[in-house]
């Protein structure tokens, strides 16, 4: 069966075909990024008493319990969350440092949704170990957990490099609801801070703490920011941009570690310059949460090791989201994460959906600008057939990246507005000539 929703070709969340939001409240963007699609349902169901458990708060355990419980009414499903909030759109962290949001407007699913399809939260609770000789998982407190099929959905945690004294108070990371709240405090309390790491989630939460009114410097160890996203020119201007817009930018820097007494009062580098920071924040990749998994002897690399059914090397064990290593990679975005958690929960119901790896966009909004890029970005040196606008005075470019006259990639800077547009056209390879057609006409 078919049903019509709305889908933002951002972050590929579905909503229903009566309720097109004015924004995405997972990723942000604007209607203008929303497209009408037809969804199959599948109206295949099973009635038999299991018992699920899910170990993870985010969005592959939530789409997990959400595929399990359509298809399966009489499965027990239970959510098992070291965090003490409902599951939350873990992307708008950022965006909470200088904007309020209501914690309904975070959470995923309201706790009613749960209630309504049997759903057990257990919240504030951690997974020390997997024992699958009894199929059944232990909790911190020491409580036994039994299960007919178990999704391992626990994510990841932010990598801290091995800094000199990056215990030191107030060296903070952005990954949960809980210490994101903390940060703001320390920040209204703050006067300057460093971001390391000049990633997408590092400059979102330098402009926000740029907005709560702080002095704000951005260290990057690579000579560019974004060199995998942008090509140089495009780095070039996105460097211009952010520093027009109030914020410190420095590439290139290798960090030595942090001074202070207790708390953090400098970051030092490496070629001995120290910058001055009340408040540092590490945005530096991370490491996935599969510590308590491993003495189950499950199947480790990265992460968990998958198959394209999500099945781990356990029997009736499944691992999605952050945690997942599918063909030697964890791609840590939320609609993968989504999209997997999905696949899990089709597979447990005895559906035999396969996980298809897709081109994924890459979209920023702030430093008064918005960017997109997807597909194949190439360096300036293999640019023989891309089609390039250019504005250094009105920070305005795009560049279209062509291969056998098929579109295979695409950078915008200023303007996003064809953005759905561009990203379908990467993704289906479209004929220079069509692709140019839309944009140019």
């Amino acid at each position: 069966m078919l049903v019509k929703k709305w889908r933002c070709t951002v972050c590929d969340e579905l909503f229903d075909y009566d309720k097109k939001p004015a924004t995405c409240p997972v990723c942000g963007v604007g209607q203008e990024l929303f497209e009408l699609v037809e969804v199959e349902v599948s109206e295949n169901s099973i009635e038999k008493e299991v018992d699920i458990v899910i170990i993870g708060g985010g969005v592959a355990a939530v789409n997990a319990a959400d595929v399990v419980s359509s298809k399966n009414k009489k499965a027990r499903i239970t959510i098992i969350s070291k965090e003490k909030y409902l599951p939350y759109y873990r992307t708008r962290l950022t965006e909470i440092l200088d904007t309020e949001i209501p914690m309904e407007r975070l959470e995923i699913k309201k706790q009613s949704w749960y209630d309504e399809r049997n759903i057990k939260l257990m919240l504030g609770e951690e997974v020390t170990s997997i024992l699958s000789g009894e199929k059944a998982i232990t909790l911190s407190n020491g409580e036994k957990i039994k299960y007919d099929s178990l999704v391992i959905a626990s994510g990841a945690r932010c990598f801290i490099p091995p800094f000199e004294n990056k215990e030191l108070e107030n060296v903070r990371v952005i990954r949960e609801l809980a210490e994101t709240y903390e940060i703001i405090e320390v920040a209204k309390k703050s006067k300057k801070a460093v971001v390391i790491g000049g990633g997408v989630l590092g400059l979102e939460a330098a402009w926000g703490l740029k907005n709560l009114g702080l002095d704000v410097t951005v260290l990057e160890v690579m000579p560019r920011v974004l060199p995998r996203q942008l090509d140089e020119k495009g780095s070039d201007l996105l460097e211009k941009m952010i520093k027009e817009a109030g914020v410190n930018i420095l590439t290139g820097v290798e960090i030595k570690g942090f001074a202070g007494e207790k708390k953090v009062e400098k970051v030092l580098l490496k070629d001995g310059k120290e910058l001055e920071a009340e408040l540092v924040i590490v945005s530096a990749g991370i490491c996935p949460n599969k510590e308590f998994a491993i003495s189950s002897g499950i199947k480790v690399n990265k992460g968990i090791i998958v198959n394209e059914r999500m099945e781990t090397s356990l029997k009736d064990v499944y691992a999605c989201g952050d945690i997942a290593e599918y063909n030697g990679k964890i791609i840590g975005l939320w609609q993968v994460a989504m999209e997997q958690g999905k696949v899990a929960g089709a597979n447990i119901c005895g559906d035999e959906k396969l996980y298809v790896e897709q081109i994924q966009p890459l979209n920023f909004e702030g430093m008064n600008t918005q960017l997109l890029s997807i597909g194949n970005i190439k360096s300036e040196a293999d640019s023989k057939e891309a089609v390039v606008d250019y504005n250094n005075d009105k920070n305005y470019y795009r560049k279209f990246f062509f291969e056998n006259e098929s579109l295979a990639g695409a950078l915008l800077i200023g303007d996003t507005a064809k953005s759905v547009a561009i990203m379908k056209a990467v993704r289906e390879k479209t004929r220079k000539v069509q692709i140019l057609g839309k944009i140019y006409n």
